[in-house]
C-alpha cells in the first residue's frame, strides 16, 4: 500500500465522500462499476450475547437482481446490542429489495434504517432504505459561530481499532470536558452569541468515535477544534492526540483547501486562517500534556485549558492571563462534561469562580444521536 494510502488525510476524505454520499441512491465502485447500496440496523430489546447468528434471507426476486450482502465489520457486523448490514446490487437507483431477518429467540425492539419494519416468526421483515448502515451515533447542537459534535461512544458498540485491547474511557470522558472548556473560551470571544462572526466562516468542535461506522478509523483517541467554510472541502482541521491519562500529547493540523498536513509537536504553534487567509487564532499544545493555549493576534490575553487537579477525566480548567508580561493563570472557571449514552443524556457544567455557570445539556435516540425532547 503506498503512503498516501496510509495517510490519515485518505481516511478522513473517505469518511466524507461516505457522509456526502450518504442520501444518493447511487455508488460507484473503484472497478468504476455502478452498484446500489443499502443498510440498516437491528436494536434488540435485552443487552447481551447471543447464541445464535441472524441471517439475512433474499427472496428469489432480490436474488436475480444481484443483491447480497457486504462482508467485514465496515459493513455487517454484530454485538451486545444490534446487528447492522448492508447489501448491494450492479446498477444505478436499484430500488431496495423487501428482505427477511432469521433470528430466532431473540426479541427485536426496532430497526433504523428502514421501512415496512414488521415481526414474524423467528424474525423480523424490512426493506433497508439508509444510504449505509446506520451505525453511529452523533449530535450536533449549534451555538452561534460554534458548532459542538458529540459522538457518543458506548463499550458495547466498540469496533474497528477499538474492538481489542483497553476500551479508552479515560480519553472519552478528558476530550469531552477538553471540547466543553474550549467551548468556553469561543464564549469569552464572543462566538457563541452571533452566527455572524467577524470571519468565515465558522468552528467546529468535534470528538472521536470507537464504534467504526463506516470504516471511519477514527483513531487513536482525540478531538478536533475546526474552522471551517464552503462544506467539508476547505475546513482546517486540528487533531489533538490524546495520551492514556487524557493529556494532549499533539496536534496533526490539516488545511484541506491547501492539501497540508504537519505534525505540530509541543510547543509549535497552530495558525488557524479562514477564507481571506486572515489569521483567527492560533493554539498551542503545552509541554508534559500540561494544556492547551488558545490565543487571537489581537488580544492582550491568551487563554488556556488544561487538566483538572484530578485529570482531565474528571475536569478540565478555563485559565487567563496577559499575553504582553506573561502573568501566572488566572483560573476562570472549572468544565465536567458527561455522556450517557446508553441512555442518551448529556450534560456539561463550567462553574466560574465568580459563581456564573454555563451548562450544555441534551438528550438524544441512544441508537442513532438524533435529539429527542420527553
Amino acid at each position: 500500500m503506498s503512503p498516501f494510502l496510509r495517510s490519515r488525510r485518505f481516511i478522513f476524505a473517505v469518511f466524507l465522500f461516505s457522509v456526502l454520499v450518504h442520501f444518493l441512491p447511487r455508488q460507484i465502485s473503484i472497478y468504476g462499476e455502478d452498484i446500489t447500496r443499502y443498510g440498516a440496523c437491528l436494536i434488540r430489546s435485552e443487552l447481551g450475547d447471543v447464541d445464535n447468528v441472524p441471517k439475512v434471507v433474499f427472496s428469489d426476486d432480490a436474488i436475480s437482481h444481484g443483491w447480497k450482502l457486504m462482508q467485514g465489520e465496515a459493513f455487517t457486523g454484530l454485538d451486545a446490542h444490534r446487528f447492522y448490514f448492508t447489501i448491494e446490487a450492479p446498477g444505478a437507483d436499484v430500488p431496495a429489495p423487501v428482505i427477511f431477518i432469521e433470528w430466532k429467540d431473540v426479541k427485536i425492539e426496532r430497526a433504523i434504517g428502514s421501512e415496512n419494519f414488521n415481526k414474524i416468526d423467528n424474525g423480523v421483515q424490512l426493506k433497508p432504505v439508509s444510504r449505509t448502515a446506520p451505525t453511529g451515533a452523533f449530535t450536533e447542537i449549534s451555538i452561534g459561530a460554534v458548532r459542538l459534535g458529540v459522538f457518543h461512544n458506548w463499550e458495547i458498540r466498540r469496533c474497528g481499532p477499538y474492538r481489542e485491547g483497553r476500551y479508552p474511557d479515560v480519553e472519552i470522558r478528558a476530550h469531552l470536558n477538553y471540547l466543553l472548556a474550549i467551548l468556553e473560551v469561543c464564549r469569552a470571544y464572543g462566538w457563541t452569541d452571533t452566527s455572524e462572526p467577524d470571519f468565515v466562516d465558522h468552528i467546529n468542535l468535534y470528538g472521536f468515535e470507537t464504534n467504526f461506522p463506516n470504516g471511519h478509523r477514527d483513531f487513536p483517541p482525540h478531538f478536533h477544534v475546526m474552522l471551517a467554510w464552503d462544506g467539508w472541502s476547505a475546513a482546517q482541521v486540528g487533531h489533538y492526540l490524546l495520551d492514556s491519562q487524557g493529556n494532549i500529547a499533539k496536534n496533526t493540523f490539516w488545511s484541506l483547501h491547501k492539501d497540508l498536513e504537519r505534525h505540530d509537536l509541543p510547543g509549535v504553534v497552530t495558525p488557524y486562517k479562514d477564507k481571506t487567509n486572515r489569521l483567527i487564532f492560533e493554539t498551542i499544545v503545552q509541554n508534559d500534556g500540561t494544556g492547551l493555549v488558545l490565543v487571537r493576534p489581537e488580544d492582550e490575553v491568551e487563554y488556556l485549558v488544561r487538566p483538572g487537579n484530578n485529570g482531565a477525566a474528571e475536569s478540565v480548567e478555563v485559565c487567563r492571563r496577559s499575553k504582553s508580561n506573561n502573568d501566572d493563570w488566572f483560573l476562570l472557571c472549572e468544565v465536567i462534561a458527561n455522556d450517557d449514552a446508553a441512555n442518551g443524556v448529556f450534560t456539561s457544567c463550567a462553574q466560574y469562580i465568580d459563581g456564573t455557570v454555563q451548562t450544555v445539556s441534551f438528550k438524544y435516540d441512544p441508537d442513532s444521536g438524533a435529539k429527542r425532547v420527553d
